[in-house]
Protein backbone atom coordinates (compact mmCIF):
# COMPACT_ATOMS: atom_id res chain seq x y z
CA UNK A 1 0.00 0.00 0.00
CA UNK A 2 1.06 3.58 -0.89
CA UNK A 3 1.73 6.40 2.02
CA UNK A 4 -1.27 8.34 0.08
CA UNK A 5 -3.54 5.34 0.03
CA UNK A 6 -3.54 4.16 -3.36
CA UNK A 7 -2.60 0.15 -3.56
CA UNK A 8 0.76 -1.11 -5.09
CA UNK A 9 1.28 -4.30 -6.52
CA UNK A 10 3.19 -6.94 -4.33
CA UNK A 11 6.63 -6.88 -3.77
CA UNK A 12 8.18 -10.05 -2.89
CA UNK A 13 11.64 -11.16 -1.45
CA UNK A 14 11.17 -8.80 1.70
CA UNK A 15 11.32 -5.92 -0.70
CA UNK A 16 9.20 -3.50 1.34
CA UNK A 17 11.72 -1.70 2.71
CA UNK A 18 13.02 -1.25 -1.28
CA UNK A 19 10.09 -0.41 -2.23
CA UNK A 20 9.23 1.88 0.71
CA UNK A 21 12.65 3.72 -0.37
CA UNK A 22 11.74 4.54 -3.97
CA UNK A 23 8.09 5.57 -2.87
CA UNK A 24 9.75 8.07 -0.77
CA UNK A 25 12.09 9.65 -3.38
CA UNK A 26 9.03 10.35 -5.33
CA UNK A 27 7.45 11.83 -2.57
CA UNK A 28 10.23 14.33 -2.07
CA UNK A 29 10.56 16.94 -3.97
CA UNK A 30 14.03 17.76 -2.01
CA UNK A 31 15.24 14.54 -3.15
CA UNK A 32 18.25 14.46 -5.09
CA UNK A 33 16.51 14.06 -9.49
CA UNK A 34 18.33 10.71 -10.18
CA UNK A 35 17.77 7.84 -8.43
CA UNK A 36 20.08 4.70 -9.31
CA UNK A 37 18.99 1.17 -8.59
CA UNK A 38 21.99 -0.24 -7.99
CA UNK A 39 23.51 -4.15 -6.64
CA UNK A 40 25.10 -7.29 -7.71
CA UNK A 41 23.78 -9.92 -10.25
CA UNK A 42 20.49 -11.90 -8.84
CA UNK A 43 20.13 -8.77 -6.86
CA UNK A 44 16.41 -8.32 -8.24
CA UNK A 45 16.98 -4.77 -10.12
CA UNK A 46 14.99 -5.19 -13.06
CA UNK A 47 12.31 -6.70 -10.24
CA UNK A 48 12.21 -3.84 -8.23
CA UNK A 49 12.09 -1.68 -11.21
CA UNK A 50 9.10 -3.55 -13.52
CA UNK A 51 7.26 -3.09 -9.65
CA UNK A 52 7.95 0.42 -9.69
CA UNK A 53 6.26 0.64 -13.68
CA UNK A 54 3.73 -1.20 -12.69
CA UNK A 55 1.94 1.00 -9.77
CA UNK A 56 2.72 4.28 -11.42
CA UNK A 57 2.30 4.03 -14.87
CA UNK A 58 -1.75 4.03 -14.48
CA UNK A 59 -4.15 7.33 -14.45
CA UNK A 60 -5.05 7.24 -10.68
CA UNK A 61 -1.12 7.54 -9.92
CA UNK A 62 -0.65 10.96 -8.70
CA UNK A 63 1.41 13.70 -10.61
CA UNK A 64 4.69 13.72 -8.65
CA UNK A 65 4.71 10.00 -8.62
CA UNK A 66 3.75 8.96 -12.47
CA UNK A 67 5.94 7.57 -14.40
CA UNK A 68 5.87 8.95 -17.93
CA UNK A 69 8.08 7.02 -20.30
CA UNK A 70 9.98 3.83 -19.57
CA UNK A 71 13.27 3.19 -21.59
CA UNK A 72 14.38 -0.34 -21.49
CA UNK A 73 18.31 0.43 -22.46
CA UNK A 74 19.59 -3.34 -23.57
CA UNK A 75 21.07 -2.85 -27.22
CA UNK A 76 19.51 0.74 -26.85
CA UNK A 77 21.73 3.56 -28.88
CA UNK A 78 21.20 7.48 -28.32
CA UNK A 79 19.45 7.44 -31.39
CA UNK A 80 16.60 4.65 -30.81
CA UNK A 81 16.79 6.04 -27.62
CA UNK A 82 15.49 9.08 -28.32
CA UNK A 83 13.02 7.86 -30.50
CA UNK A 84 11.39 5.57 -27.92
CA UNK A 85 11.22 8.64 -25.33
CA UNK A 86 9.62 10.92 -27.98
CA UNK A 87 7.01 8.30 -28.85
CA UNK A 88 5.86 7.83 -25.52
CA UNK A 89 6.50 11.49 -24.47
CA UNK A 90 4.16 12.62 -27.54
CA UNK A 91 6.58 14.15 -29.28
CA UNK A 92 8.48 13.65 -32.65
CA UNK A 93 12.63 13.96 -32.27
CA UNK A 94 15.05 12.19 -34.77
CA UNK A 95 18.06 13.21 -32.44
CA UNK A 96 18.80 14.20 -28.22
CA UNK A 97 18.99 17.93 -29.20
CA UNK A 98 15.64 18.70 -30.86
CA UNK A 99 14.21 16.34 -28.33
CA UNK A 100 15.78 17.87 -25.17
CA UNK A 101 14.49 21.67 -26.39
CA UNK A 102 10.66 19.86 -26.90
CA UNK A 103 10.63 18.83 -23.26
CA UNK A 104 12.56 22.11 -21.82
CA UNK A 105 9.84 24.17 -23.43
CA UNK A 106 6.98 22.02 -22.05
CA UNK A 107 6.56 23.04 -18.01
CA UNK A 108 5.20 19.88 -17.39
CA UNK A 109 7.48 17.22 -14.59
CA UNK A 110 8.60 14.60 -16.77
CA UNK A 111 9.73 11.36 -14.64
CA UNK A 112 11.32 8.54 -16.94
CA UNK A 113 12.34 5.32 -16.14
CA UNK A 114 15.91 3.42 -17.90
CA UNK A 115 15.91 -0.74 -16.46
CA UNK A 116 19.06 -2.19 -18.09
CA UNK A 117 21.56 0.79 -18.53
CA UNK A 118 24.48 -0.97 -18.42
CA UNK A 119 23.39 -3.70 -21.23
CA UNK A 120 22.80 -0.47 -23.57
CA UNK A 121 25.10 -0.38 -27.23
CA UNK A 122 27.20 1.89 -25.33
CA UNK A 123 26.18 2.60 -21.49
CA UNK A 124 28.49 6.21 -21.05
CA UNK A 125 27.48 7.30 -24.58
CA UNK A 126 23.86 6.93 -23.73
CA UNK A 127 24.17 8.60 -20.41
CA UNK A 128 26.55 11.68 -22.12
CA UNK A 129 24.58 12.05 -25.40
CA UNK A 130 20.98 11.65 -24.03
CA UNK A 131 20.15 11.21 -19.62
CA UNK A 132 22.49 13.77 -18.24
CA UNK A 133 21.32 16.91 -20.67
CA UNK A 134 17.95 15.95 -19.69
CA UNK A 135 19.08 15.65 -15.99
CA UNK A 136 19.92 19.34 -16.62
CA UNK A 137 16.46 20.20 -17.35
CA UNK A 138 14.91 21.38 -13.74
CA UNK A 139 11.49 19.12 -14.40
CA UNK A 140 13.30 16.06 -15.18
CA UNK A 141 13.90 12.74 -12.66
CA UNK A 142 15.67 9.62 -14.05
CA UNK A 143 15.52 6.48 -12.08
CA UNK A 144 17.70 3.81 -13.73
CA UNK A 145 19.25 0.33 -13.03
CA UNK A 146 22.99 0.96 -12.81
CA UNK A 147 25.47 -1.02 -11.14
CA UNK A 148 27.99 0.76 -8.85
CA UNK A 149 31.37 1.53 -10.65
CA UNK A 150 29.38 0.39 -14.17
CA UNK A 151 30.23 2.11 -17.28
CA UNK A 152 27.26 4.33 -16.88
CA UNK A 153 27.72 4.97 -13.25
CA UNK A 154 30.39 7.92 -13.82
CA UNK A 155 29.30 9.17 -16.64
CA UNK A 156 26.62 11.28 -14.79
CA UNK A 157 27.73 14.66 -14.20
CA UNK A 158 24.58 16.72 -14.00
CA UNK A 159 23.54 15.13 -10.53
CA UNK A 160 26.70 15.57 -8.27
CA UNK A 161 24.81 13.58 -5.35
CA UNK A 162 22.36 11.46 -6.82
CA UNK A 163 20.16 8.86 -4.30
CA UNK A 164 21.87 5.28 -4.59
CA UNK A 165 19.49 2.18 -3.77
CA UNK A 166 22.22 -0.46 -3.73
CA UNK A 167 20.51 -3.70 -3.30
CA UNK A 168 23.13 -5.74 -1.97
CA UNK A 169 22.90 -4.05 1.14
CA UNK A 170 20.91 -5.98 3.70
CA UNK A 171 19.06 -2.96 4.90
CA UNK A 172 16.95 -2.75 1.71
CA UNK A 173 15.74 -6.11 2.34
CA UNK A 174 13.12 -7.44 5.65
CA UNK A 175 15.26 -10.23 6.26
CA UNK A 176 12.26 -12.26 7.91
CA UNK A 177 10.09 -11.67 4.87
CA UNK A 178 12.81 -12.85 3.19
CA UNK A 179 13.44 -15.99 4.74
CA UNK A 180 9.56 -16.89 4.42
CA UNK A 181 9.48 -16.20 0.92
CA UNK A 182 12.54 -18.41 -0.09
CA UNK A 183 10.72 -21.84 2.14
CA UNK A 184 7.88 -21.17 0.30
CA UNK A 185 9.83 -21.49 -3.07
CA UNK A 186 12.36 -23.81 -1.18
CA UNK A 187 14.92 -21.42 -1.96
CA UNK A 188 18.16 -20.84 0.22
CA UNK A 189 17.12 -18.67 2.58
CA UNK A 190 21.30 -18.58 3.04
CA UNK A 191 21.47 -16.08 -0.04
CA UNK A 192 19.91 -13.14 1.91
CA UNK A 193 19.55 -10.49 1.24
CA UNK A 194 19.95 -12.08 -2.66
CA UNK A 195 16.80 -13.76 -4.34
CA UNK A 196 18.29 -14.45 -7.21
CA UNK A 197 21.14 -16.17 -5.76
CA UNK A 198 18.48 -17.94 -3.64
CA UNK A 199 16.90 -19.69 -6.55
CA UNK A 200 19.59 -20.48 -8.43
CA UNK A 201 18.39 -18.62 -11.42
CA UNK A 202 19.40 -20.05 -14.47
CA UNK A 203 22.27 -18.59 -16.58
CA UNK A 204 20.27 -16.95 -19.99
CA UNK A 205 19.45 -19.02 -22.48
CA UNK A 206 21.68 -18.60 -25.72
CA UNK A 207 20.48 -16.36 -28.26
CA UNK A 208 18.73 -17.68 -31.15
CA UNK A 209 20.40 -18.39 -34.49
CA UNK A 210 18.98 -18.16 -37.59
CA UNK A 211 19.27 -21.69 -39.33
CA UNK A 212 21.91 -22.00 -41.95
CA UNK A 213 20.73 -22.60 -45.35
CA UNK A 214 17.14 -21.30 -45.07
CA UNK A 215 15.52 -17.81 -46.30
CA UNK A 216 16.40 -15.80 -43.75
CA UNK A 217 13.18 -13.91 -44.35
CA UNK A 218 11.39 -16.90 -42.78
CA UNK A 219 13.72 -17.74 -39.54
CA UNK A 220 11.28 -15.31 -37.28
CA UNK A 221 11.43 -11.69 -35.46
CA UNK A 222 13.60 -13.24 -32.79
CA UNK A 223 16.06 -15.05 -34.30
CA UNK A 224 16.32 -11.90 -36.92
CA UNK A 225 17.06 -10.12 -34.33
CA UNK A 226 19.91 -11.77 -32.96
CA UNK A 227 21.08 -11.57 -36.10
CA UNK A 228 21.36 -7.95 -36.12
CA UNK A 229 22.32 -7.66 -32.70
CA UNK A 230 25.73 -10.04 -33.68
CA UNK A 231 26.38 -7.57 -36.80
CA UNK A 232 26.05 -4.37 -34.13
CA UNK A 233 28.52 -5.97 -32.45
CA UNK A 234 30.56 -6.97 -34.89
CA UNK A 235 30.46 -3.28 -36.82
CA UNK A 236 29.22 -4.86 -40.07
CA UNK A 237 25.74 -5.77 -40.94
CA UNK A 238 26.57 -7.67 -43.90
CA UNK A 239 24.40 -8.88 -46.53
CA UNK A 240 21.14 -8.25 -44.40
CA UNK A 241 21.94 -4.69 -44.42
CA UNK A 242 21.08 -4.82 -48.36
CA UNK A 243 17.60 -6.36 -47.45
CA UNK A 244 14.78 -4.40 -46.55
CA UNK A 245 12.68 -6.58 -45.64
CA UNK A 246 14.66 -7.80 -43.06
CA UNK A 247 14.69 -4.37 -41.67
CA UNK A 248 10.90 -4.83 -41.00
CA UNK A 249 11.15 -8.38 -39.60
CA UNK A 250 13.13 -7.80 -36.92
CA UNK A 251 13.27 -5.66 -33.63
CA UNK A 252 14.32 -2.05 -34.76
CA UNK A 253 16.50 -1.09 -32.07
CA UNK A 254 19.36 -3.95 -32.91
CA UNK A 255 18.52 -3.31 -36.48
CA UNK A 256 19.62 0.43 -36.28
CA UNK A 257 22.72 -0.12 -33.86
CA UNK A 258 23.39 -2.22 -36.97
CA UNK A 259 23.35 -0.14 -39.83
CA UNK A 260 24.38 3.39 -37.62
CA UNK A 261 27.53 4.24 -39.55
CA UNK A 262 25.91 3.70 -42.83
CA UNK A 263 24.79 6.32 -45.84
CA UNK A 264 23.15 4.28 -48.35
CA UNK A 265 19.54 5.22 -49.20
CA UNK A 266 17.63 1.97 -46.84
CA UNK A 267 19.50 3.15 -44.18
CA UNK A 268 18.75 6.61 -44.48
CA UNK A 269 15.27 5.74 -45.00
CA UNK A 270 15.87 3.32 -42.03
CA UNK A 271 16.52 6.16 -40.02
CA UNK A 272 14.19 8.98 -41.10
CA UNK A 273 11.21 6.30 -40.17
CA UNK A 274 12.92 5.72 -36.73
CA UNK A 275 10.07 7.49 -34.37
CA UNK A 276 7.55 5.87 -36.19
CA UNK A 277 8.23 2.07 -36.31
CA UNK A 278 10.54 1.78 -32.83
CA UNK A 279 7.36 1.43 -30.95
CA UNK A 280 5.55 -1.04 -33.45
CA UNK A 281 4.80 -4.24 -33.25
CA UNK A 282 3.80 -5.52 -36.56
CA UNK A 283 6.13 -5.73 -39.22
CA UNK A 284 3.69 -5.28 -42.09
CA UNK A 285 3.15 -1.47 -40.50
CA UNK A 286 6.48 -1.25 -40.46
CA UNK A 287 7.55 -2.53 -43.88
CA UNK A 288 4.73 -0.06 -45.14
CA UNK A 289 6.79 3.03 -42.75
CA UNK A 290 10.12 2.28 -44.83
CA UNK A 291 8.69 1.66 -48.03
CA UNK A 292 7.11 4.95 -47.51
CA UNK A 293 10.02 7.11 -46.87
CA UNK A 294 11.80 5.07 -50.00
CA UNK A 295 9.27 6.47 -52.35
CA UNK A 296 10.68 9.51 -54.70
CA UNK A 297 14.37 8.62 -53.66
CA UNK A 298 16.59 7.14 -56.50
CA UNK A 299 16.36 3.43 -58.60
CA UNK A 300 18.01 1.09 -55.85
CA UNK A 301 15.53 2.92 -53.35
CA UNK A 302 12.42 2.30 -55.73
CA UNK A 303 13.70 -1.33 -55.97
CA UNK A 304 13.65 -2.03 -51.89
CA UNK A 305 10.44 0.09 -52.04
CA UNK A 306 8.87 -2.74 -54.29
CA UNK A 307 9.97 -5.77 -51.89
CA UNK A 308 8.66 -4.33 -48.90
CA UNK A 309 5.09 -4.08 -50.62
CA UNK A 310 5.49 -7.92 -50.48
CA UNK A 311 4.20 -7.49 -47.00
CA UNK A 312 0.85 -5.56 -47.50
CA UNK A 313 -0.03 -3.72 -44.17
CA UNK A 314 -3.39 -1.58 -43.27
CA UNK A 315 -2.23 1.79 -45.50
CA UNK A 316 0.60 1.98 -48.37
CA UNK A 317 2.17 4.84 -49.55
CA UNK A 318 1.22 5.90 -53.31
CA UNK A 319 3.54 8.67 -53.98
CA UNK A 320 6.10 10.96 -51.91
CA UNK A 321 8.92 13.62 -52.25
CA UNK A 322 11.07 13.66 -49.75
CA UNK A 323 13.61 16.96 -48.42
CA UNK A 324 17.08 15.71 -49.88
CA UNK A 325 15.49 12.92 -52.28
CA UNK A 326 13.80 14.87 -54.65
CA UNK A 327 14.65 18.26 -56.69
CA UNK A 328 10.81 18.91 -57.01
CA UNK A 329 10.26 18.68 -52.82
CA UNK A 330 8.22 21.66 -52.13
CA UNK A 331 9.39 22.59 -48.83
CA UNK A 332 8.08 22.29 -45.27
CA UNK A 333 3.82 21.73 -46.10
CA UNK A 334 2.68 23.73 -43.78
CA UNK A 335 -0.69 23.63 -45.55
CA UNK A 336 -2.52 21.49 -47.87
CA UNK A 337 -5.78 21.27 -49.43
CA UNK A 338 -7.66 19.77 -52.35
CA UNK A 339 -8.34 21.13 -55.43
CA UNK A 340 -11.64 21.83 -57.67
CA UNK A 341 -12.76 24.03 -60.35
CA UNK A 342 -9.38 24.90 -61.87
CA UNK A 343 -7.58 22.69 -59.33
CA UNK A 344 -9.66 19.47 -59.61
CA UNK A 345 -7.81 16.27 -59.16
CA UNK A 346 -4.65 18.43 -57.79
CA UNK A 347 -3.68 19.33 -54.03
CA UNK A 348 -2.28 23.07 -53.39
CA UNK A 349 1.32 23.22 -51.03
CA UNK A 350 2.03 26.18 -49.37
CA UNK A 351 5.45 26.49 -48.04
CA UNK A 352 6.54 28.87 -44.87
CA UNK A 353 7.17 31.41 -47.26
CA UNK A 354 3.06 31.75 -48.17
CA UNK A 355 4.49 30.73 -51.80
CA UNK A 356 1.85 27.59 -53.22
CA UNK A 357 2.62 25.42 -55.35
CA UNK A 358 -0.19 22.65 -57.04
CA UNK A 359 0.75 18.72 -57.74
CA UNK A 360 -1.15 16.51 -59.09
CA UNK A 361 -3.24 13.96 -56.36
CA UNK A 362 -3.01 10.74 -58.06
CA UNK A 363 0.92 10.64 -59.06
CA UNK A 364 2.34 13.76 -57.44
CA UNK A 365 4.13 14.97 -60.57
CA UNK A 366 5.08 18.80 -60.31
CA UNK A 367 1.66 20.96 -62.28
CA UNK A 368 2.47 24.77 -61.30
CA UNK A 369 1.70 27.17 -58.86
CA UNK A 370 -0.46 29.73 -57.71
CA UNK A 371 0.29 33.67 -57.99
CA UNK A 372 -0.32 35.12 -54.68
CA UNK A 373 0.14 38.91 -54.47
CA UNK A 374 2.68 39.74 -51.41
CA UNK A 375 3.29 36.18 -50.59
CA UNK A 376 3.37 35.82 -46.37
CA UNK A 377 3.49 32.98 -43.81
CA UNK A 378 0.49 31.15 -43.94
CA UNK A 379 -1.19 28.81 -41.18
CA UNK A 380 -4.54 27.84 -43.53
CA UNK A 381 -5.59 27.15 -47.32
CA UNK A 382 -8.55 26.37 -49.14
CA UNK A 383 -10.27 26.34 -52.10
CA UNK A 384 -14.18 26.98 -52.81
CA UNK A 385 -16.54 25.60 -55.26
CA UNK A 386 -15.48 28.43 -57.85
CA UNK A 387 -12.13 28.08 -57.62
CA UNK A 388 -10.94 31.12 -55.62
CA UNK A 389 -8.18 30.06 -53.15
CA UNK A 390 -8.02 31.33 -49.82
CA UNK A 391 -5.34 32.42 -47.70
CA UNK A 392 -5.13 32.59 -43.93
CA UNK A 393 -1.82 34.06 -43.30
CA UNK A 394 0.15 33.50 -39.75
CA UNK A 395 -1.44 36.61 -37.91
CA UNK A 396 -5.01 35.40 -38.65
CA UNK A 397 -5.80 37.81 -41.93
CA UNK A 398 -7.34 36.40 -44.70
CA UNK A 399 -6.96 36.47 -48.87
CA UNK A 400 -8.79 35.69 -51.91
CA UNK A 401 -6.87 34.36 -54.63
CA UNK A 402 -9.91 34.70 -57.45
CA UNK A 403 -9.40 32.67 -61.01
CA UNK A 404 -9.52 34.25 -64.30
CA UNK A 405 -13.01 32.64 -64.76
CA UNK A 406 -15.21 32.64 -61.21
CA UNK A 407 -17.67 30.54 -60.76
CA UNK A 408 -21.55 32.37 -60.47
CA UNK A 409 -22.93 32.08 -56.76
CA UNK A 410 -20.40 33.54 -54.36
CA UNK A 411 -17.88 34.49 -56.29
CA UNK A 412 -16.20 36.82 -55.52
CA UNK A 413 -17.94 39.24 -53.53
CA UNK A 414 -20.19 37.31 -52.44
CA UNK A 415 -17.01 35.43 -50.29
CA UNK A 416 -15.63 39.11 -49.21
CA UNK A 417 -19.29 39.65 -47.74
CA UNK A 418 -19.30 36.68 -46.15
CA UNK A 419 -15.92 36.88 -44.66
CA UNK A 420 -16.36 40.56 -43.54
CA UNK A 421 -19.34 38.96 -41.27
CA UNK A 422 -17.16 35.70 -40.03
CA UNK A 423 -14.75 37.98 -38.63
CA UNK A 424 -16.67 40.30 -37.00
CA UNK A 425 -18.71 36.91 -35.30
CA UNK A 426 -14.99 35.79 -34.28
CA UNK A 427 -14.08 39.59 -32.77
CA UNK A 428 -12.15 40.46 -35.61
CA UNK A 429 -12.01 43.62 -37.72
CA UNK A 430 -12.69 43.85 -41.52
CA UNK A 431 -11.06 41.74 -43.99
CA UNK A 432 -8.89 44.29 -44.73
CA UNK A 433 -8.30 45.44 -41.42
CA UNK A 434 -5.45 44.10 -38.31
CA UNK A 435 -6.12 39.97 -37.51
CA UNK A 436 -5.56 37.92 -35.10
CA UNK A 437 -8.67 35.69 -34.37
CA UNK A 438 -9.03 33.53 -37.16
CA UNK A 439 -7.00 30.57 -37.15
CA UNK A 440 -8.01 27.96 -39.03
CA UNK A 441 -10.10 27.71 -42.65
CA UNK A 442 -11.88 25.60 -44.70
CA UNK A 443 -14.24 25.53 -47.90
CA UNK A 444 -17.05 22.97 -48.87
CA UNK A 445 -15.99 22.35 -52.80
CA UNK A 446 -19.15 20.65 -53.19
CA UNK A 447 -21.04 22.95 -52.45
CA UNK A 448 -21.46 25.52 -54.87
CA UNK A 449 -22.84 28.73 -52.96
CA UNK A 450 -21.04 27.85 -49.71
CA UNK A 451 -18.26 30.41 -48.44
CA UNK A 452 -15.61 29.60 -46.66
CA UNK A 453 -15.45 27.96 -42.83
CA UNK A 454 -13.33 29.30 -40.22
CA UNK A 455 -12.29 28.92 -36.51
CA UNK A 456 -11.25 31.03 -34.12
CA UNK A 457 -8.06 31.52 -31.27
CA UNK A 458 -11.13 30.99 -28.73
CA UNK A 459 -12.29 27.34 -29.79
CA UNK A 460 -14.94 28.72 -31.70
CA UNK A 461 -16.27 27.68 -35.62
CA UNK A 462 -18.23 29.72 -37.75
CA UNK A 463 -20.77 28.90 -40.58
CA UNK A 464 -22.32 31.57 -43.07
CA UNK A 465 -25.12 31.01 -44.77
CA UNK A 466 -28.19 32.36 -45.90
CA UNK A 467 -26.54 35.79 -45.04
CA UNK A 468 -26.34 34.74 -41.04
CA UNK A 469 -23.44 33.66 -39.25
CA UNK A 470 -23.92 30.26 -37.34
CA UNK A 471 -20.63 29.61 -34.52
CA UNK A 472 -20.42 26.92 -31.96
CA UNK A 473 -17.70 27.03 -29.65
CA UNK A 474 -16.39 23.37 -30.10
CA UNK A 475 -12.53 23.04 -28.29
CA UNK A 476 -11.15 24.59 -24.93
CA UNK A 477 -8.19 26.84 -26.37
CA UNK A 478 -8.20 27.30 -30.02
CA UNK A 479 -9.05 25.93 -33.33
CA UNK A 480 -5.88 24.46 -34.97
CA UNK A 481 -7.68 22.43 -37.50
CA UNK A 482 -10.40 22.86 -39.60
CA UNK A 483 -12.39 20.54 -42.60
CA UNK A 484 -15.13 20.13 -44.75
CA UNK A 485 -17.17 18.01 -46.98
CA UNK A 486 -20.70 17.66 -48.93
CA UNK A 487 -22.80 14.60 -47.92
CA UNK A 488 -25.70 13.08 -49.68
CA UNK A 489 -26.95 15.20 -52.94
CA UNK A 490 -28.94 13.45 -56.08
CA UNK A 491 -32.05 13.09 -57.75
CA UNK A 492 -32.69 10.27 -54.55
CA UNK A 493 -31.15 12.35 -51.61
CA UNK A 494 -31.98 15.34 -52.15
CA UNK A 495 -29.53 18.77 -51.45
CA UNK A 496 -26.37 17.96 -50.61
CA UNK A 497 -25.57 19.04 -46.41
CA UNK A 498 -22.05 20.32 -45.37
CA UNK A 499 -20.14 18.63 -42.09
CA UNK A 500 -17.27 19.80 -40.50
CA UNK A 501 -14.22 18.43 -38.60
CA UNK A 502 -12.40 20.62 -36.36
CA UNK A 503 -9.16 19.97 -34.15
CA UNK A 504 -8.34 21.95 -31.37
CA UNK A 505 -4.92 22.34 -29.53
CA UNK A 506 -7.12 20.47 -26.55
CA UNK A 507 -6.59 17.30 -28.47
CA UNK A 508 -9.76 16.82 -29.79
CA UNK A 509 -11.12 16.62 -33.04
CA UNK A 510 -15.28 17.27 -33.19
CA UNK A 511 -17.82 17.06 -35.85
CA UNK A 512 -20.43 19.83 -36.66
CA UNK A 513 -23.11 19.79 -39.12
CA UNK A 514 -23.71 23.67 -39.33
CA UNK A 515 -27.42 23.20 -40.16
CA UNK A 516 -27.74 21.30 -36.82
CA UNK A 517 -26.14 21.20 -33.61
CA UNK A 518 -22.99 19.46 -33.12
CA UNK A 519 -22.16 15.96 -32.00
CA UNK A 520 -22.16 16.16 -28.20
CA UNK A 521 -18.71 14.22 -27.77
CA UNK A 522 -15.56 14.22 -29.79
CA UNK A 523 -15.11 11.43 -32.61
CA UNK A 524 -11.25 11.05 -31.15
CA UNK A 525 -8.95 13.05 -28.49
CA UNK A 526 -6.00 12.14 -27.69
CA UNK A 527 -2.98 13.88 -24.73
CA UNK A 528 -1.70 16.18 -27.78
CA UNK A 529 -2.54 19.04 -30.11
CA UNK A 530 -4.29 18.28 -33.26
CA UNK A 531 -1.90 19.79 -35.67
CA UNK A 532 -4.33 18.77 -39.05
CA UNK A 533 -7.91 17.40 -39.72
CA UNK A 534 -8.92 16.42 -43.51
CA UNK A 535 -12.87 15.17 -44.57
CA UNK A 536 -14.09 13.39 -47.40
CA UNK A 537 -17.43 11.47 -48.68
CA UNK A 538 -17.12 7.94 -49.30
CA UNK A 539 -19.22 5.07 -50.52
CA UNK A 540 -20.22 3.91 -47.30
CA UNK A 541 -20.10 7.57 -45.94
CA UNK A 542 -17.92 10.45 -44.27
CA UNK A 543 -14.30 9.13 -43.60
CA UNK A 544 -12.24 11.99 -41.44
CA UNK A 545 -8.34 12.02 -40.44
CA UNK A 546 -7.05 13.93 -37.97
CA UNK A 547 -3.12 14.19 -36.84
CA UNK A 548 -1.62 15.22 -33.53
CA UNK A 549 1.65 17.06 -32.68
CA UNK A 550 3.49 13.47 -31.75
CA UNK A 551 2.64 12.44 -35.63
CA UNK A 552 0.71 9.83 -35.20
CA UNK A 553 -2.29 9.97 -38.36
CA UNK A 554 -5.58 8.46 -37.73
CA UNK A 555 -8.18 8.24 -40.39
CA UNK A 556 -11.80 7.12 -39.24
CA UNK A 557 -14.56 5.73 -41.58
CA UNK A 558 -17.78 7.05 -40.34
CA UNK A 559 -19.94 4.89 -42.31
CA UNK A 560 -17.66 1.05 -42.11
CA UNK A 561 -16.00 1.95 -38.54
CA UNK A 562 -13.10 1.25 -39.74
CA UNK A 563 -9.77 2.96 -38.04
CA UNK A 564 -6.32 3.07 -39.58
CA UNK A 565 -3.21 4.75 -37.78
CA UNK A 566 -0.59 5.61 -39.83
CA UNK A 567 3.00 7.60 -38.85
CA UNK A 568 5.97 7.75 -41.52
CA UNK A 569 8.49 9.42 -38.68
CA UNK A 570 7.80 12.71 -39.27
CA UNK A 571 5.53 15.47 -37.74
CA UNK A 572 2.13 15.82 -40.16
CA UNK A 573 1.06 19.64 -40.62
CA UNK A 574 -1.57 19.15 -42.69
CA UNK A 575 -4.00 16.73 -44.68
CA UNK A 576 -6.01 16.82 -47.65
CA UNK A 577 -8.37 14.21 -48.38
CA UNK A 578 -8.11 13.68 -52.71
CA UNK A 579 -10.49 11.23 -53.65
CA UNK A 580 -9.26 7.47 -51.62
CA UNK A 581 -5.64 9.33 -51.37
CA UNK A 582 -4.78 10.78 -48.02
CA UNK A 583 -1.97 13.83 -48.95
CA UNK A 584 0.10 14.15 -45.61
CA UNK A 585 1.94 17.72 -45.44
CA UNK A 586 5.05 17.15 -43.20
CA UNK A 587 7.88 19.72 -42.39
CA UNK A 588 10.49 17.25 -44.75
CA UNK A 589 8.19 15.97 -47.08
CA UNK A 590 5.23 15.22 -48.65
CA UNK A 591 3.31 11.75 -49.16
CA UNK A 592 -0.03 10.25 -50.50
CA UNK A 593 -1.05 7.01 -48.53
CA UNK A 594 -3.81 4.73 -49.52
CA UNK A 595 -5.65 3.45 -46.27
CA UNK A 596 -8.30 1.13 -47.98
CA UNK A 597 -7.63 -2.91 -47.52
Amino acid sequence: MARDGRRMPPLGAGRKPAGLALLGWLDDPRAPRLCRVSGPPGAGKSHLLAWLVRGCTTEAVPGGRRIHAVLPAAGATVRTAVWSLGRQLDLVAHAAGPLIEAIAADARPTLVCVPGLDAAEDPAALVTGLLDPLLRLPGVRLVVEAATGGAADGAFTAVPAPAVLELGDPQWTDRARFEQWAAARGADAAAYPLPGPALGTPAAPPAPVPPAGTDLRAAGEEALSALWRAAAAAGDPGPPAADPLLYALADPVPVTAAVERRDDALARAWRAAGPAVIEEPDPAVRAAVLRTRLLGADTTAAAAAAVLAQLPGPWSGRWARWEGADPDWPGPAVAVTGGTGPYLSQVLVADPTGAVRTFDAATGRRVGAVVVPAPRPLRGLAVTAGGSVVLLDAWGRAELVVPAEPRPGLEPYGLMTALDAVRAAAGDGPAGGPGGGLSAVAAIGGLADSAPAFGDAAGAVHWYEGGKVASERLHHGPVTALAGTALGGGPLTGPEIPLLASGGFDGAVRLWGPRSGPMPEPSDRRGCPVTAVAAGAMSAGPVVAAAWSDGLVRVRDLGTGRVVDVRTGSEVWSLALAGTLLVLGMPDGLAAVDTRR
